[in-house]
């Protein structure tokens, strides 16, 4: 063993920290949490966190992937947090959908066409909205429909806690 003192031991241990790419790895996770819930039936931690390994070149341990499925409110939350913005920007372009419902309606907002000569605030925010339909499709219906369906609980229980 090496006998470096326990102070150069933390302070080598403090500056890799700031080093490492650690809000990465948690980003990571929150960005692959609804296919890791997806699989979480069919997988273990450990299979999930050794074909991204295998695969992808991706490296989550099994204890992360284990720690975010035993917290699936506070991932889905997070999760919840990088698509909000579009779903607000599509709630405001087209007011009479409401997420409850489009969220869970992959024909309809696979069908979805940008208006041709609208009123002028539409044709303002077209770009916006054209951003937010793209993440949108990326970030949520990428995901597929069971998995979705049963993360619905977690996002009523989010507009719950908005509406107070």
């Amino acid at each position: 063993m090496n006998h470096a003192s326990i102070a150069t031991i933390g302070q080598t241990l403090m500056e890799h920290s700031k080093t490492a790419d650690l809000d990465g790895k948690r980003g990571l996770v929150v960005e692959l949490y609804p296919f890791i819930f997806g699989v979480k039936e069919r997988l273990s931690a450990r299979a999930i966190s050794r074909f991204l390994n295998e695969k992808h070149d991706v490296k989550l341990s099994a204890v992360t992937i284990t720690k975010a499925l035993n917290d699936p409110k506070k991932y889905w939350n997070q999760f919840f947090d990088t698509i909000e913005p579009a779903v607000v920007t599509y709630e405001n372009f087209e007011p009479s959908e409401k997420r409850e419902i489009f969220l869970y309606d992959d024909k309809g907002f696979k069908a979805v066409q940008f208006p041709g000569r609208e009123i002028l605030r539409k044709q303002l925010l077209k770009f916006e909205i054209a951003q937010s339909i793209d993440l949108l499709r990326e970030k949520w219906f990428s995901i597929d429909f069971e998995t979705r369906v049963k993360a619905r609980p977690y996002l009523a229980e989010r507009l719950l806690g908005k509406v107070k």
